[in-house]
């Protein structure tokens, strides 16, 4: 089974990189789940990821909402748009927010209170089928978990260690005597300086 980032799924969740001035309508209602609002980082509001947004309040929810600044409102997570994704994704049951900024990258945000999620049943089995590169519409997987961000493979997870916000991700599949080997790794950006 893979994941398609590319139709429904693809519907983006960050608008902005199709033009698009609003976030796609939901399939299912965000209800009580609000997990994004602590998974995440959101620059504009200074709130890093893992910690609960000054403007939430469970119950309430956001108290900013009809304001609240446009990465927040853009924003839809996979679970929400996914028809083929089950009560059982929905993240404040799996303790997983998953989401993605390109149709050949998975992100997965997990829950500080549970870091391990990521690897319980059936969603480690799901993450593993969806990280095949091999069929037709291959998808990175990166899972973020307690700071640190670990690249998935079929038959590897690689950890990258602590998060580098700033750096690119390099990976794919390396021949070594004769196999293709799994590789992943931190690509810096090169400033250069003024001329």
């Amino acid at each position: 089974m893979s994941i398609d980032l590319t139709e429904r799924e693809g519907r983006r969740l960050d608008a902005s990189s199709r033009g698009q001035d609003a976030a796609p309508q939901s399939v299912k209602p965000c209800g009580d789940c609000s997990l994004c609002c602590k998974v995440l980082r959101i620059n504009v509001l200074d709130k890093p990821a893992g910690h609960w947004c000054s403007h939430f309040s469970k119950g309430a929810g956001c108290a900013i909402h009809s304001a609240s600044p446009s990465e927040c409102q853009r924003f839809q997570c996979l679970w929400s748009i996914s028809d083929s994704l089950g009560e059982d994704w929905r993240p404040d049951r799996s303790k997983l927010v998953l989401w993605s900024d390109d149709r050949r990258r998975l992100i997965v945000d997990v829950d500080p209170a549970l870091p391990g999620a990521w690897r319980l049943n059936p969603y480690y089995a799901r993450l593993k089928l969806w990280s095949d590169r091999t069929g037709a519409s291959p998808v990175e997987v990166l899972v973020r978990s307690a700071g640190r961000l670990w690249v998935i493979f079929p038959e590897a997870d690689i950890d990258l260690g602590p998060m580098q916000p700033d750096a690119s991700i390099d990976s794919g599949y390396r021949i070594e005597e004769g196999r293709k080997v799994p590789y992943a790794c931190y690509v810096q950006a090169v400033v250069r300086a003024p001329v």
